[in-house]
């Protein structure tokens, strides 16, 4: 019988538990990296058109990544710490920009400049538009990542802040608190706007990833694609270190045990228009400008039956796949959470493959899978050529996450649990299912939600592995929007903000009955 502690004690099992899981995370772009590296780098040519792709990619990256951190950390901090009216509405419409993919915001940036009678090289255009498209993106990521944080707090330890230096002390230091997260969550922001080729394309100013595609659409290289997808990880890689060392050590700091009571927001005089000016003015740039965009050309004309039979025919397939891409991408989280959270040099290493594996681009795990299809046997069409594959890469890319926020959860977990019930005898097995399975409920319901819609904004995979006839909603948008009348486009842009209103209203209600989960927006 295999006793809880030894989940509590160091173990070879952990290792090879991270080593083991690692390799089906990465095996999607194990066989382009392979090509890679067996091809001969002196035949790679950077190029200038390449050289300035990558340095348009990282003003974009670096610009919504600080303009997320400066309008996201003030909202989380006010929202984790105060009661104000409309809170929780305010935080179901940041919610909102989740679901979208960026290159929706952009049709809206680009409608709106119409609009206004602005000029292509205008603020809504080129880097500021893209930047602005990404940010709106980013920001709510930190909004939540710092909100949840907050929250997370020990009660005493904000009581004792209030006794001793009143409502300054307690921002002060909540704020030192919740800046590790913030910064991740703007640090993947950032990362995942690497990734997208698509408000570069129409705002015009293209990036890396845009790059990457040419080299295998056009080019049909698939060694330069991942070459250039490598140089490119590298590049991040190496930019985002000294921030990757901040937060893995302020998150070995904060895996303590859990306190019984943990912080509850307050009323306040100040919070009570200050929280709502700040979520005004982020809801303005996150949410309302795009969405005045796009609902201009509604006015004009309706596509009320082309969004009908568009939304009938791909809704399907747009909820398969971003509900298993969080399935997948949980169920790989949950063992490397467990195998590397109580030991400090595991879990660096494994928060840095996970970046490794987030930066690479999208294409690269799609076409390795795709070279994987071409040399596999028909019967194992259902792995490598169907809508589970999609879904499974997705969630792969992915992983880390949920990874984090398991983590979190399971650092935060008395071990005084696993070695009670190991000096009772019970087995390990029992102990995951009672106790660690009911305890993680909530962090995992959390992740495959997150998982999920972040899934829906990933264009490339789903244009490279989708089966005939089985594509997204995002990808019907996509591949109209350069054809189709403006009014169209738009209408199809709204459909899919209405559906994603949708979806935020049904987290809330399922979240709302389970007392178990966190309720960020209480």
């Amino acid at each position: 019988m295999i006793s809880p502690a030894v989940l509590e004690q160091p173990g070879h099992w952990r290792s090879l538990g991270l080593v083991s899981v690692l390799l089906i995370v990465i095996s999607p772009t194990l066989p382009l990296l392979l090509q890679a590296f067996d091809w001969s780098w002196s035949a790679f040519s950077f190029g200038r058109d390449f050289v300035a792709a990558i340095l348009r990619s990282v003003i974009v990256a670096a610009g919504a990544s600080l303009c997320a951190l400066g309008l996201g950390f003030p909202c989380g901090l006010v929202a984790g710490l105060y009661r104000f009216p409309a809170r929780r509405l305010m935080l179901a419409a940041l919610a909102v920009p989740l679901l979208m993919p960026a290159f929706l915001w952009a049709i809206g940036l680009s409608m709106l400049r119409i609009e206004l009678g602005l000029s292509r090289n205008g603020f809504l255009s080129g880097a500021s538009g893209s930047i602005w498209s990404f940010a709106a993106l980013a920001t709510p990521l930190v909004v939540f990542a710092v909100l949840v944080a907050v929250r997370l707090l020990p009660g005493t330890a904000i009581d004792a802040a209030r006794l001793a230096g009143g409502e300054r002390a307690v921002l002060r230091y909540a704020g030192y608190a919740a800046l590790p997260a913030g910064v991740t969550a703007c640090l993947l922001g950032g990362i995942l706007s690497l990734s997208d080729p698509g408000p570069g394309q129409i705002l015009g100013f293209s990036g890396v990833a845009t790059q990457i595609l040419i080299s295998f659409s056009a080019l049909y290289d698939f060694e330069l694609a991942a070459q250039q997808g490598l140089v490119t990880a590298a590049i991040v890689l190496l930019a985002a270190s000294p921030l990757i060392w901040l937060v893995a050590r302020h998150l070995t700091l904060a895996l303590l045990p859990r306190e019984v009571r943990l912080m509850e927001p307050r009323s306040s005089r100040t919070a009570d228009w200050a929280g709502p000016a700040l979520f005004g003015v982020t809801l303005l740039m996150a949410l309302l400008a795009p969405v005045a965009g796009l609902a201009q050309p509604v006015l004009s004309e309706l596509w009320l039956d082309s969004v009908v039979t568009t939304v009938a025919r791909t809704g399907g397939n747009t909820l398969f796949y971003s509900a298993v891409a969080g399935l997948v991408a949980t169920a790989s989280a949950v063992p490397l959470a467990i195998c590397a959270t109580r030991v400090a040099s595991l879990r660096a290493s494994l928060l840095a493959g996970l970046l490794l594996i987030l930066v690479l681009p999208p294409a690269v795990g799609a076409l390795g899978t795709v070279l994987m299809a071409s040399e596999a046997p028909v019967w194992l069409d259902p792995i490598f050529r169907s809508r589970f594959t999609v879904a499974a890469v997705l969630g792969l890319r992915l992983t880390a996450i949920p990874t984090v926020v398991l983590m979190r959860a399971i650092g935060s977990a008395p071990a005084s649990w696993a070695l009670a019930g190991a000096l009772h005898g019970v087995p390990l097995l029992t102990y995951l299912r009672r106790v660690l399975a009911p305890f993680l409920a909530g962090p995992i319901f959390m992740s495959i939600a997150l998982v999920a819609l972040v899934a829906t904004a990933d264009i490339t995979t789903v244009l490279l592995l989708q089966p005939p006839g089985q594509d997204s909603l995002s990808i019907a948008l996509f591949t109209v929007m350069a054809n189709a009348p403006e009014s169209m486009v738009a209408s199809l842009c709204l459909a899919y903000l209405l559906l994603g209103c949708l979806v935020i209203g049904a987290l809330m209600f399922l979240m709302s009955l389970k007392g178990r989960l966190p309720r960020v927006g209480r």
